[in-house]
């Protein structure tokens, strides 16, 4: 079915939330929790998507979703009126309508929701979700299936808060249907607002039917508040890492390590605990990322051992059967083959060949307070350790840095490089 318009509504003020920024924007790793719902979004409807905006957060979302369309929200009139304002912003017969805040709705589900709905008579359907714990949701009340109301918490009688059907307000409807009975939706007499569950209880008074099917709870939960953004960030990282442990990544403690949602691992990876893996890694098979190393934006290619205490930064490549060890820091550089960067170094703004070592201390100094430079070091050259590369910096072929050496210029091939002061030791003279 491809005839779906999908309105995320994304007009809250996020005050629970209590981040100096709308928390649609909050990075839910590594990707601002409303662009998990966009990417679901995208691939129900393609480019006819809608974002309903507040006027805080409207040109920050266009920004990262330039390709949709977008209607601001002036006030916070509940989510009918939200609904409403996209109304001249669809050209389809029919309207998803999702949440900004609801990231962990997966693609199946909604596939589900729209087979349920274009198979029926229905004109409009909804997803719904059991838990042993309602308390707080809207309950859904039904006859032989077919959804008569939602009822919210406050206005329960007794014997309707054991009901545990509960309403996702998820729902995809007929365009016009939507419309012309969103308008009869009445202020809550509460908050003065227009709320969407309203709409229930209107279809079914006027014959017009409603169906749904049930999905878990866990895809269904909003955030709204810093305890909810760590529930749905543990959910999200068990998924991913399940993902991983699937297709033959050993994680020695899965709960103690961290992936972004574009984390690449190839089989038969090795990953120790407390690994932090950020946006645009790519770890290749048989690498061991031994504990409590940080990787951003790398590739690290087969059979590599990392850390423990590592820390390789964007822009960087790891080449095959290389060793980056204990307190190493690597940044915008790219190692090459059989390379050992064994401890306490930093290299940055490198290129380094293959079969090159590089001692314990020796630092890349890339960095003159205002400008970076590269430094080179080709094959077969071996740095002592507590080295100082001055950039730019050139170091040929099968050369070798003396260890405690600064060195500020180019090195020829196959030549031993030393610089140090004469030793003088002054005895302690007794007056």
């Amino acid at each position: 079915m491809s005839d779906i318009t999908t309105v995320i509504l994304a007009a809250g003020n996020s005050t629970r939330f209590k981040a100096q920024k709308s928390k649609l924007l909050y990075p839910l790793c590594g990707l601002p929790i409303i662009s998990h719902v966009y990417s679901v979004a995208k691939k129900i409807s393609g480019k006819k998507i809608v974002f309903v905006c507040n006027n805080k957060n409207i040109n920050e979302i266009k920004s990262i979703h330039s390709d949709c369309k977008f209607v601001i929200q002036d006030k916070q009139n509940g989510t009918a009126d939200a609904i409403e304002k996209s109304k001249n912003k669809i050209d389809t017969s029919n309207v998803l309508i999702l949440f900004g805040d609801v990231p962990l709705i997966s693609v199946i589900s909604l596939k589900k929701l729209i087979r349920k709905y274009s198979s029926s008579k229905a004109k409009s359907s909804l997803i719904a979700f059991r838990t042993p714990n309602p308390f707080g949701y809207g309950r859904i009340i039904t006859n032989k299936n077919q959804l008569i109301e939602i009822i919210e918490q406050i206005n329960l009688k007794s014997f309707q808060k054991k009901i545990n059907l509960c309403n996702s307000g998820i729902l995809i409807a007929n365009k016009k249907i939507l419309f012309d009975n969103l308008k009869k939706i009445k202020k809550n007499n509460t908050k003065k607002e227009r709320y969407l569950p309203d709409l229930l209880k209107i279809l079914y008074e006027n014959k017009i039917h409603t169906n749904f099917i049930e999905c878990s709870e866990n895809e269904m939960l909003g955030i709204n508040t810093l305890q909810d953004y760590d529930k749905v960030n543990k959910i999200l990282q068990k998924k991913y890492i399940e993902k991983f442990i699937n297709n033959g990544v050993n994680f020695l403690k899965p709960e103690t390590c961290y992936l972004s949602y574009d984390t690449k691992i190839e089989p038969s990876v090795l990953i120790e605990s407390n690994v932090t893996i950020k946006e645009k890694t790519v770890i290749k098979k048989g690498v061991i990322i031994k504990s409590n190393s940080y990787l951003e934006g790398v590739t690290i290619k087969e059979n590599c051992t990392i850390g423990p205490n590592a820390r390789i930064r964007p822009k960087s490549t790891i080449g095959e059967n290389t060793k980056i060890g204990n307190f190493v820091e690597i940044k915008n550089s790219k190692i090459g083959k059989k390379v050992s960067i064994a401890h306490l170094s930093y290299v940055g703004d490198a290129l380094v060949g293959n079969n090159v070592n590089i001692g314990a201390g020796s630092i890349t100094c890339n960095f003159d307070g205002k400008n970076k430079y590269k430094t080179i070091i080709k094959d077969k050259v071996f740095v002592g350790s507590n080295t100082s590369l001055i950039a730019p910096l050139v170091i040929q072929s099968k050369s070798i840095i003396g260890a405690g050496s600064v060195i500020t210029k180019n090195v020829p091939k196959e030549s031993l490089a030393l610089e140090r002061s004469d030793l003088k030791i002054i005895r302690n003279k007794r007056r």
